[in-house]
């Protein structure tokens, strides 16, 4: 493993502990690329500054228009017979709950109307959730920056734990030297060697 410079460590530390508003603006500035791809191609890797998220087609359908722009969707050939069922069950519809100028409180059920119409064209729309594909590489490259972040720690820990044995080591031989005797080995911080408060016992 390369060793790195213990202020190139330490510089890379810092820009991994950055406070959670540069965090969230540099999860905004990132750039999202929705790629489609068919049978065995390759999906894109992700890189640094780009996330990227693929949609995959069966091989067939390379060099087809668009499914949602084949045909004439006028064409009443092309509407479903749920759609002319619900057409068909309408006729005739007045009074309370209609959404109708007709009957006592023919104006009332438009709001139902109009939340049925909206569920049903969004389980007629395409079936790729590409916020859920987004959030999960997000994800990904967030656990890839803390596990960086957490080596980078680790490995400045290291470097300052070798570089005060090494001073140590120095100073040792400069007594030894001069001879005087080694230093005695430090006793660890009072904040360290005091036991933790018990809680009081009932």
């Amino acid at each position: 493993m390369t060793r790195l410079p213990l202020f190139a460590l330490i510089l890379a530390g810092s820009a991994a502990a950055l406070p959670a508003a540069a965090q969230e603006a540099t999860v905004e500035a990132e750039k999202i690329n929705q790629v489609i791809v068919y049978g065995d191609d390759k999906c894109e890797q992700s890189s640094p500054d780009e996330i990227v998220v693929c949609n995959r087609l069966p091989e067939t359908e390379r060099y087809r228009v668009p499914e949602m722009l084949r045909g004439d969707p006028l064409d009443p050939r092309n509407e479903a017979w749920a759609n002319k069922v619900v057409a068909l069950e309408r006729v005739g519809r007045f009074g309370t709950d209609s959404c109708s100028p007709t009957g006592l409180g023919g104006f009332t059920g438009c709001t139902q109307a109009l939340l049925a119409g909206a569920r049903a064209e969004r389980r007629a729309a395409d079936k790729t959730d590409w916020q859920a594909m987004i959030a999960d590489e997000r994800a990904k490259r967030l656990a890839g920056i803390d596990a960086a972040a957490e080596e980078v720690e680790a490995a400045v820990v290291a470097e300052e734990r070798a570089l005060a044995e090494r001073q140590k080591a120095a100073e040792d031989l400069e007594r030894q030297a001069n001879g005087e005797p080694p230093a005695a080995p430090t006793a660890p911080d009072e904040a360290d060697a005091e036991p933790l408060p018990m809680p009081p016992q009932p």
